[in-house]
């Protein structure tokens, strides 16, 4: 397969007609690891970095020489603490590149190119990828040692967890034969059960790209 050719600082080559834009790497390798999962050839996934790289980002994706064979653009973030503040986020950076702007998450804005976006764990919550990661672990029963390791933790001095879904994720990646260091490359190795209803919304959202 060809090498891709940068085209700016984070954008690499328009190859596919159906673009996701998704924030950072562990990101990227999910939803990669998805898409091969659901069988969907063509769709690129794209990585714009931090919450702060898409505005520049969308500004260089419709600058770019192939722009214009775009059918479709799927933007993924984490809501972190809040969902609504996330989406206006990308709401803007929408805006501000000229493009199709979504009134709620999940909808589909019909346009040239149509544009979508999903906001991470989904219903309004807050929280991230690893909210949803940790939702496949649930009735295992390493997840229960999981949480005695948690407990145990917490009730240390000087022990502050501040992303405990991230923190979890982490720890039962510790627990595979092969540990990984990243979620998302653990996505790839098949380590997440990528058939549990707790990716219901992600995979609706990839088909209808």
């Amino acid at each position: 397969m060809a090498r891709r050719r940068r085209v700016e600082t984070n954008l690499d080559e328009i190859e596919q007609k159906k673009q996701l834009l998704v924030e950072g790497k562990d990101q990227q390798n999910f939803f990669a690891a998805l898409i091969t999962h659901l069988s969907l050839s063509d769709i690129q996934v794209q990585n714009y970095g931090s919450v702060n790289g898409l505005r520049s980002f969308l500004i260089a994706l419709v600058k770019a020489r192939a722009f214009a064979s775009v059918s479709s653009i799927g933007i993924a973030r984490d809501a972190e603490v809040c969902a609504r503040a996330a989406f206006r986020s990308v709401q803007g950076a929408l805006e501000n590149a000229g493009l199709p702007v979504p009134a709620k998450v999940g909808e589909r804005v019909s346009g040239n190119p149509a544009v979508s976006v999903l906001i991470l764990p989904g219903d309004d919550e807050p929280g991230m990828l690893e909210t949803l990661l940790c939702r496949t672990l649930e009735g295992m029963e390493v997840n229960r040692c999981i949480d005695d390791f948690f407990e145990c933790a917490e009730g240390l001095p000087n022990v502050s967890i501040d992303k405990p879904d991230k923190a979890r994720a982490f720890a039962y990646l510790t627990t595979r034969p092969d540990p990984h260091h990243s979620v998302g490359v653990a996505a790839k190795s098949g380590v997440w059960a990528l058939d549990h209803r707790a990716f219901d919304k992600a995979r609706g959202f990839l088909r209808a790209l």
